[in-house]
C-alpha cells in the first residue's frame, strides 16, 4: 500500500499566494504547512500577522520552517483553516 501525500495546492495566480512564504520540502513541517494554509485563507502574511497579533518577521520564520511557532499561534492557525473548510459551500 502506498501512502498518499496530502499537500496544499499552490495558488500561484493570487496575490495571497505570492505573499505567503512556503517552506522548502525539507523544512515543511505540519506547523509550516498549517501557517501557510492560514495565510492563504486570510489573504496574506500581513493579514495573518494582524490576526495572530505577532510580528511579520517572526511569522515568516515560522512559515519557512526556521522554528516551530508557539503552540497558541499554531492552534489559532488550525482554527482558521478548520473554520474555512467548514464554511458553507466548501467541499473538502
Amino acid at each position: 500500500m502506498t501512502r498518499e501525500r496530502r499537500t496544499i495546492p499552490l495558488m500561484r495566480d493570487t496575490a495571497a499566494a505570492s505573499n505567503c512564504p512556503l517552506a522548502p520540502p525539507d523544512t515543511a513541517s505540519v506547523y509550516a504547512r498549517t501557517l501557510h494554509r492560514a495565510c492563504l485563507v486570510l489573504g496574506g502574511i500581513q493579514q495573518l500577522a494582524q490576526h495572530l497579533e505577532v510580528p511579520e518577521a517572526s511569522l515568516r520564520g515560522w512559515m519557512v520552517g526556521e522554528q516551530e511557532p508557539p503552540k497558541p499561534v499554531f492552534l489559532a492557525c488550525v482554527e482558521v483553516v478548520l473554520l474555512h473548510a467548514a464554511a458553507p459551500g466548501r467541499s473538502n
